[in-house]
């Protein structure tokens, strides 16, 4: 009981907090429009480009980790088979 309360009264402390310095906001504004906090102008569609596509290859490759492991396992398995038989 006493962790359940620790862990919803620090969410709690960091929505209050990103409600304070308007955190949701500035988030929504670089994902949709490239607008960094600080700087004058946002973005360029090519830079959005390269951080939606980096981000798109971590994802994916994080999700899918394990059936391309299993995939590079299995053609590892088939090539030194097949090395073997012609050695």
């Amino acid at each position: 009981m006493n962790k359940v309360v620790t862990i919803l009264s620090i969410f709690g402390s960091f929505i209050i907090y990103a409600l304070t310095v308007d955190l949701f906001e500035q988030l929504f504004m670089f994902v949709l429009f490239g607008f960094i906090p600080g700087r004058a102008e946002p973005l360029t569609a090519n830079q959005m480009l390269f951080i939606y596509g980096f981000a798109t290859i971590v994802v994916t490759t994080y999700s899918l980790y394990v059936p391309i492991k299993r995939f590079l396992v299995y053609v590892d398995n088939r090539l030194s088979l097949k090395h073997s038989r012609t050695a």
